[in-house]
């Protein structure tokens, strides 16, 4: 038996423009015979003519790639870095367990209701300073766990206990005089005896 070849039958892809048309005569275009049948579902949807814009839209004039590195996420510029040794650390405060939350009330020396208030909340500490207008004084509320610890043990000069930080918040009083820090605790169901935990290796 001789081998058959056989012969591969050859596709051929016809790229059509709106004016081309099949056959002979006035016969409709298969660009025209698709967009009538498919609409917006069509093949060749994405050949038409692009329409105008709107005269409100708002067109980027820099490639927004060119701030793309594949470095990673960059730290938002803020204000001027505040210079914690110039800061005036608030030590006595007062504070009371109301069930869910813990309310830190913290009394200044002077009004801060003009006061910029930057307040930063983390699982077991708070950070809150107060910048006043015009190359005024900063004053600061810091209760905040010591670096490096690893067992619950360890830890120690933070909260007495885990706290939820997107649901804490602050308030500065009609006085000017005074902000209350509202703790929001993780267990509502444990009793704030204390407001910082001690280092119980000191009582060893």
């Amino acid at each position: 038996m001789g081998e058959a070849e056989e012969e591969e039958e050859a596709v051929v892809i016809e790229e059509l423009s709106p004016g081309d048309s099949k056959g002979d005569g006035g016969q409709v275009s298969a660009f025209q015979r698709s967009r009538d049948k498919s609409k917006e579902y069509s093949y060749y949807h994405g050949q038409t003519d692009s329409k105008p814009l709107p005269a409100d839209a708002v067109i980027r004039q820099e490639d927004p790639l060119k701030r793309a590195d594949g470095l990673g996420p960059k730290k938002l510029e803020t204000a001027a870095e505040v210079d914690l040794d110039k800061v005036v650390w608030v030590e006595d405060f007062a504070y009371s367990d109301e069930g869910a939350n813990v309310k830190v009330y913290v009394d200044f020396p002077e009004s801060i209701k003009d006061g910029a208030v930057d307040c930063k909340f983390d699982r077991f500490s708070v950070i809150l300073i107060v910048r006043l207008p015009q190359g005024g004084r900063m004053y600061g509320l810091k209760i905040k766990e010591r670096e490096g610890w690893i067992l619950e043990q360890e830890r120690s000069g933070g909260f007495a206990f885990e706290i939820v930080p997107e649901k804490s918040k602050y308030r500065v009083s009609s006085s000017g005089q005074k902000i209350t820090v509202t703790v929001a605790k993780k267990d509502a169901q444990e009793s704030w005896s204390e407001l910082k935990k001690k280092d119980i290796r000191q009582s060893i």
